[in-house]
């Protein structure tokens, strides 16, 4: 199979430890391609596989938003766009449907996973994090190509398991982190390359 994964620094490999070169590691007989770049909002990684192309693949992971959640938080702003949060997270749906619409047209099926912000209770940031994970989650639930994939869970098994920490900011992963997110890509891999056939 080809698999793209499509996102920011998350995806990119920096900051912190990152899950790609595992699942690369992990999955010789399949092409991944990683198409993450650091600080990407919706809207850039929109623009910016417009820009770049991408060839047709068997599974599509789109995985952006927490830098969408990370603008502005603090002083209540949008990432400066003027725009209250309600219609910059309006603005962003439009994206990220838009976004998923142009890769659905090079990808058999999508992934869609939600932002996740951890270890970070009460930052601001967490709140606006969840509201984007909400987005995806319907965006992923009113599709038949795509599915959602919600990381918490493997997280809070990890925790329970004693591991930790996983970030080293709340948003970029330890090499713990970085495993559990491996971990749960690659039980979407299996399952989709079952699909697929």
């Amino acid at each position: 199979m080809r698999i793209a994964f499509l996102g920011d620094s998350l995806t990119e490999v920096w900051p912190g430890a990152a899950f790609f070169p595992l699942l690369d590691r992990r999955y010789p007989q399949h092409e991944l391609l990683n198409r993450g770049r650091a600080g990407d909002t919706v809207a850039d990684l929109l623009l910016r596989m417009r820009g770049e192309g991408l060839p047709a693949v068997d599974l599509a992971f789109i995985w952006v938003g927490a830098n969408d959640a990370l603008l502005g938080a603090w002083d209540g702003s949008a990432a400066g766009s003027g725009y209250s949060w309600p219609e910059r997270l309006r603005r962003l749906r439009g994206d990220y449907e838009e976004l998923v619409e142009w890769t659905a047209a090079r990808a058999r099926r999508l992934v869609l996973v939600r932002p996740i912000i951890l270890e970070s209770e009460g930052a601001p940031w967490a709140e606006r994090a969840a509201d984007v994970a909400g987005v995806v989650a319907e965006v992923a639930a009113a599709r038949d190509d795509c599915r959602d994939l919600d990381l918490a869970p493997a997280f809070a098994a990890a925790a329970a398991q004693g591991g930790g920490p996983f970030t080293i900011d709340g948003a970029h992963f330890t090499e713990a982190g970085a495993a559990v997110v491996a971990d749960a890509f690659a039980a979407v891999i299996d399952d989709e390359a079952r699909r697929l056939g």
